[in-house]
């Protein structure tokens, strides 16, 4: 397979990878949290990064169409945002309970994330992806590029969830 076909497959292979170390971190957040009614919010979101996660290995063709060298080094494909995440995620994960206000810097930190992967990370890298894998392969553009769109949905959408929860814990630590 030509040099820019493995570039296009290690992008969505971490990109995939990514995903799986978010939902690992939702997971937890929502594992560790002292705010029940925020839990399912939370797991929600880790669901559909799982999803995610899946259709972005899936769409990679690993591991039957590329060699694994291709898979390599995830932080240089995907840069400062692979070394932001998994730094974070590890801190995040260490944590054995997470009180109302570390929820809520959390929170604020998750929104602006969620934010950043769907206007930037999903919409203008991902989709160009894809324009690329169509012309080196020609597949048929539209059902991926539906794909791709469900999941910025799904993204903006993780964002409002935020927001709730945000709003939930601000009106049970005023109840409290």
């Amino acid at each position: 397979m030509a040099k820019s076909g493995c570039e296009i497959a290690r992008f969505l292979y971490c990109s995939g990878v990514f995903e799986e170390e978010v939902a690992k971190t939702y997971n937890h957040i929502a594992e560790t949290t002292v705010v029940m009614n925020v839990k399912v919010f939370l797991k929600y979101i880790a669901d559909d990064s799982y999803k995610h996660a899946k259709m972005f290995k899936a769409l990679s063709g690993y591991p039957l169409s590329f060699d694994k060298s291709c898979f390599e080094d995830c932080e240089k494909v995907l840069g400062g945002l692979w070394k932001n995440i998994t730094e974070n995620s590890k801190k995040i994960q260490e944590k054995s309970e997470i009180n109302n206000h570390e929820l809520l810097k959390l929170i604020d930190g998750l929104e602006k994330f969620e934010g950043f992967v769907a206007e930037e990370y999903l919409t203008a890298l991902n989709i160009k992806t894809i324009e690329l894998m169509t012309l080196e392969t020609g597949l048929n553009l539209e059902p991926y590029r539906m794909i791709f769109e469900w999941i910025i949905e799904d993204e903006k959408r993780h964002g409002q969830i935020l927001k709730t929860i945000r709003n939930l814990i601000i009106r049970s630590t005023s109840q409290s």
